[in-house]
């Protein structure tokens, strides 16, 4: 059985979605929107799907909107992996940096409860 390597618990998210603004050096300064189906968030990022491969190492800034949460979420995240998959490719992204330090806490908050809901653990 493979090892886990993450920190932090993964929640399985269903029907939210990220809209995204990539911040990549392909986009030669243009922004790319884009909406990414949310696989899965936890309190450190987030893994969502993508019709295009983006680069480890690229920015985006995304607007996570959870199905539970009345309010969309602003975070810049990092792209940490990018792996091909039948359809697409799947995407982790590390949470970088939060605009409103409250959305940080609705994400930890969503988690949290998710982990006592459920016990993802």
């Amino acid at each position: 059985m493979k090892e886990e390597r993450r920190k932090a618990v993964r929640i399985p998210t269903r029907d939210s979605v990220a809209n995204c603004r990539l911040l990549t050096t392909e986009s030669k300064g243009l922004y790319q929107f884009t909406v990414w189906p949310i696989r899965n968030i936890s309190a450190e990022g987030i893994a969502i799907f993508s019709d295009e491969k983006v680069s480890s190492g690229s920015l985006a800034f995304l607007n996570v909107d959870l199905d539970v949460i009345l309010r969309t979420i602003g975070v810049i995240a990092k792209v940490i992996w990018c792996k091909k998959n039948k359809t697409g490719y799947d995407l982790g992204l590390n949470f970088s940096w939060w605009p409103k330090p409250f959305d940080k806490s609705l994400v930890l908050d969503f988690v949290k409860q998710k982990i006592n809901d459920q016990n993802y653990e």
